[in-house]
């Protein structure tokens, strides 16, 4: 009987540990990728491809309403991802004659090697967000976005490759000059102010620079300004001159801004200004500072002081927008005679 019931025991436990097996083995199953869930796509051919834009609309439809039945390998999404991006932002109908490269990075859902349809709509609206932010950066004049190519690896970690066309302004700056009455004129100051072949940090050897130039370029030689001998001057207001102010011809700076300002992705941004650069800020700066009394007039005023201030405001979670604040100090002049010759 012991023998019978040691029996009946070891088969009882083997039974019992056929079951667990089972149940573990179909839990197993469920956690598993359901292979069979969705069909791997063919890799797109454009060589193959009877109208190109036709596919690609047709596939951004779909990528919009399709379920999630359907994957691509890893190189196919990335193409298909380029092509939109492409279609979407890209314009190759532009005149420039310069260009520079960034690169956005984000992160794809990888499953078994492929991309389902649904993490690629997904990763379709986030590269749309990214390049929608990045272009709001947009520092140049005539910027575009020329050219958009990604490439995504099995970790999912997605960078999109961006070239940017613009318009090298600082080449053209003096097809329009603002303070001097021509090219020739401008370049004869700035040859006398900085040296062509050297760069001024944004942030400080380019305000002393600028500051000196400003402040010494005009003044009353000898104190006689139009027949009327200068005594001293009486203070009547100051402006501050910020990168709103806009260069309607085009310049290298944010918003073809007539002050000095760049846009970067951090608060710490290190920029050398050349000598076109400077000369282009002597020049706009000079005007700007004249103009505003020719447009608000005051009887006998004159700029006294030009202080420029390296400043920086975040726009938003991500961009600084690095510039300077040019502060101009006006005063009436004050004379002891009226106009005419110089009193002996």
């Amino acid at each position: 009987m012991k023998k019978n019931r040691l029996f009946f025991a070891i088969i009882a436990m083997a039974i019992l540990a056929t079951a667990v097996a089972i149940v573990s083995c179909k839990k197993d199953n469920e956690n598993a990728p359901n292979t069979k869930a969705y069909t791997v796509q063919q890799a797109a051919d454009i060589r193959q491809m009877e109208d190109p834009l036709a596919y690609m609309k047709d596939f951004k439809k779909k990528l919009t309403e399709s379920k999630d039945n359907e994957a691509f390998n890893l190189d196919d999404a990335a193409w298909h991802l380029a092509c939109l991006a492409n279609l979407d932002f890209c314009n190759v109908n532009v005149e420039y004659d310069d260009f520079q490269f960034d690169t956005l990075e984000m992160q794809v859902n990888v499953t078994d090697g492929v991309i389902l349809l649904g993490d690629l709509r997904a990763a379709y609206e986030q590269m749309c967000t990214e390049i929608q932010q990045f272009r709001k950066g947009f520092n140049h004049c005539d910027q575009n976005l020329y050219y958009v190519n990604v490439a995504i690896d099995t970790d999912g970690n997605a960078k999109v490759a961006l070239m940017n066309s613009f318009t090298n302004a600082s080449k053209y700056w003096y097809d329009h000059t603002w303070y001097f009455s021509d090219v020739f004129e401008a370049l004869d100051a700035c040859d006398t102010l900085f040296d062509y072949y050297s760069t001024y940090p944004w942030d400080s050897l380019a305000v002393i620079k600028l500051e000196y130039a400003l402040n010494v370029f005009e003044h009353y030689e000898n104190f006689w300004s139009n027949g009327t001998y200068v005594m001293c001057y009486f203070p009547t207001r100051n402006h501050a001159f910020g990168y709103t102010c806009i260069d309607i011809y085009g310049s290298d700076f944010l918003n073809n801004s007539r002050v000095f300002a760049k846009r970067r992705k951090s608060e710490n941004m290190e920029y050398d200004m050349n000598f076109h650069e400077m000369c282009y800020c002597l020049d706009s700066y000079l005007n700007l500072g004249y103009d505003f009394i020719s447009d608000n007039l005051y009887l006998n005023e004159h700029p006294v002081c030009w202080i420029i201030y390296p400043k920086r405001e975040q726009d938003n979670l991500v961009w600084w927008t690095h510039y300077h604040e040019l502060k101009v100090e006006y005063g009436q002049l004050i004379t002891p005679y009226p106009p005419g010759p110089e009193p002996e």
